[in-house]
């Protein structure tokens, strides 16, 4: 009866309505819009209410408020048809208005819709459009969050690789307080490593998820001693499932306590099959069928299968028998191949042949919707990246369809940084050519202070030795002068370049090296100092022959240790002695012309002068 009486009053409703819309329609519009959503009428009403409106194509009567309020009433009453329909009417509504905020959450609340439905594809592309409208609200957490669902199902598309660096998006707009969104991620990540079977890595983020210190530790715990198990670390495992079970409290988590309980007792067999683990087993197994839970039990009956294959072949086949009549019930394909592997395994061959043909028809299902799936998967993301170019392409038009003087500012701004661009490239060029021309000019004075000088300071030594003079100091003085002449020429040879400077590099270490001085290098192989450009081979050399002259010339030193690093496309260089020290004034001048060469190739060099303990001079230079 009270049924009957809501009909008519709801025909009545509509009936005045309709007139009313008739008559004055924007006076009603302005009365709906302040009156929906405070009115007595109950949900039914306003369903038919709504939809009456919207098919009329009178969508400015309705606010997107209204259709949010009928969506999270329809979702309260589990009203999946009407949820859906009221989600894809926001959407609708905030394109046509451009709403961000509503596209974002419409186009979210559709992901979850068809993530629920099992519907992958659908889900991924809702969730890919509503990560763009979020990323412009700059709502950090929920951009996280779908960047977590979004890696989800790239986990289950198979796409385990691009899942975790969509994962790793996910942890960069975290922060400190979303510790849960944090350990769920890092979990996450764990699991996609160990289904490609690296179980460090799996463990390593495992820790991480456990160090976020969440409320579902227990459960990263649970995963840990899982991968050392597949990992083989039995006794490392065990240790973590029994202070679970001597530490968490189960009370309202039994379920967990019996997974902990069978993965335990599962373990300790694995570690030794003698060990005495059946109570435990038994325990497990109680607490499942006790609280029905059916993912558990298989699980249990493939473990006592597993426990009694050798022991009791009988009661292996019955729990094997038991997993696959589960599996079954709950739909779940690979439980019920691995039942059947079980259960082939120690049948009669006569009665196997009926289970293998179930076998050979799940797998080949199996196969085709995951070719299917990943065909899918592959054509979603065609679609994104041409959806995504198209985007682009149309942006590059609206702006090409500026107005001229826009147009001309472009053309403006680009011309300028074209001769920003120029002007840099040729004072780079300069530089390196002026390192050439001073290159160039220390190796031709070398060559004409030993072709010139010291040649013919050589002859008026030989004269001298020839007159057999008893005073001897000229010409230990000529000799002292034709050294340093020598000394100064060979400073200032030419530096071979190219594919043989590493060996040339080395020679330079060996002639300084003495029975009183050993010479050390380290890592010069690494850094690969051949495929240098020639200017910064060449400052490279004289910074180090530099450094070793001035080292000969004041430090005493006994063992000098150059060490060569990269990182990144940066080389480092370090030159350590265990001399006495070097005095600041003495070498000046020296000190100035190695830091004009480093920096003429924008490198840097620091000195550590240390009277007593020796010389250490660090510079670095980009590759």
């Amino acid at each position: 009866m009270m049924k009957f009486r809501k009909s008519i009053v709801v025909l009545l409703l509509m009936s005045i309505i309709n007139s009313c819309l008739k008559k004055d329609f924007n006076n009603e519009k302005d009365k709906f819009k302040a009156n929906i959503e405070t009115t007595n009428l109950d949900y039914e009403e306003k369903d038919l209410l709504i939809k009456k409106i919207l098919k009329e194509k009178k969508y400015d009567t309705i606010k997107l408020s209204t259709l949010e309020m009928m969506f999270n009433l329809s979702k309260k009453r589990l009203n999946n048809k009407n949820s859906f329909f009221y989600l894809k009417e926001i959407e609708k509504k905030s394109i046509k208005l451009n709403d961000v905020k509503y596209k974002g959450k419409s186009r979210f609340n559709l992901g979850n819709y068809y993530s629920k439905k099992g519907i992958k594809d659908s889900a991924y592309i809702y969730y890919r459009k509503s990560l763009k409208e979020f990323i412009i609200l700059k709502d950090s957490l929920i951009v996280g969050k779908i960047y977590r669902v979004l890696a989800q199902l790239e986990s289950s598309f198979g796409d385990l690789i691009l899942s975790n660096k969509t994962y790793t998006e996910a942890l960069s707009h975290f922060n400190k307080k979303n510790k849960k969104d944090i350990a769920r991620t890092y979990y996450n990540i764990g699991v996609n490593y160990k289904k490609r079977g690296f179980y460090n890595e799996a463990i390593e983020n495992y820790d991480y998820a456990i160090n976020s210190k969440s409320d579902q530790t227990y459960i990263y715990l649970n995963a840990k001693a899982n991968a050392l198990r597949y990992n083989k670390k039995f006794q490392d495992a065990i240790i973590i499932f029994e202070s679970l079970l001597d530490t968490v409290n189960y009370r309202k988590k039994l379920k967990s306590k019996a997974r902990v309980i069978d993965n335990l007792a599962y373990t300790r067999w694995l570690g030794n099959y003698k060990n005495k683990v059946l109570f435990q087993f038994i325990e497990a197994k109680l607490i499942r069928e006790d609280k029905k839970d059916f993912n558990g039990l298989m699980a249990s009956y493939s473990h006592l299968s597993d426990y009694y294959d050798g022991l009791d072949n009988r009661k292996s086949l019955d729990y094997a028998y038991k997993m696959y009549k589960v599996s079954k019930k709950e739909k779940s394909p690979y439980d019920v191949m691995e039942a059947i592997d079980k259960i082939t395994s120690k049948e009669e061959p006569r009665k196997t042949f009926v289970y293998l043909n179930e076998r050979i028809r799940i797998g080949d299902s199996l196969q085709l919707a995951k070719e299917k799936s990943q065909y899918k998967y592959a054509l979603i993301k065609y679609e994104s990246e041409k959806n995504e170019k198209k985007a682009i392409e149309n942006k590059l038009i609206a702006e090409q369809q500026k107005s001229q003087k826009q147009q001309w500012f472009f053309i403006g701004l680009t011309s300028f940084l074209g001769f920003i661009t120029y002007f840099f490239y040729k004072r780079e060029k300069t530089k390196k050519e002026k390192i050439i021309e001073v290159y160039n000019t220390e190796t031709r004075l070398a060559k004409k202070i030993h072709d010139v000088l010291a040649n013919d300071m050589y002859l008026v030594m030989n004269k001298l030795q020839k007159e057999e003079r008893e005073d001897t100091s000229i010409l230990y003085d000529l000799e002292k002068i034709y050294s340093l002449t020598r000394n100064i020429s060979h400073e200032n040879s030419p530096v071979i370049t190219g594919y043989l400077f590493e060996d040339f590099l080395k020679q330079l270490f060996v002639d300084f090296t003495t029975d009183t001085c050993k010479i050390m290098n380290k890592g010069l192989t690494e850094v690969h100092v051949n495929i240098l450009r020639k200017e910064k081979q060449i400052v490279l050399y004289r910074l180090l022959q530099e450094l070793l002259v001035n080292m000969k010339k004041h430090s005493q030193a006994s063992l000098v240790i150059i060490t060569f690093s990269i990182t990144k496309d940066t080389i480092q260089v370090q030159y350590k002695d265990n001399g006495i020290g070097i005095d600041t004034l003495k070498i000046k001048s020296g000190l100035q012309n190695m830091e004009t060469r480093i920096k003429s190739i924008k490198g840097t060099i620091i000195f550590e002068l240390e009277t007593q303990k020796g010389f250490q001079v660090k510079f670095q230079f980009k590759k």
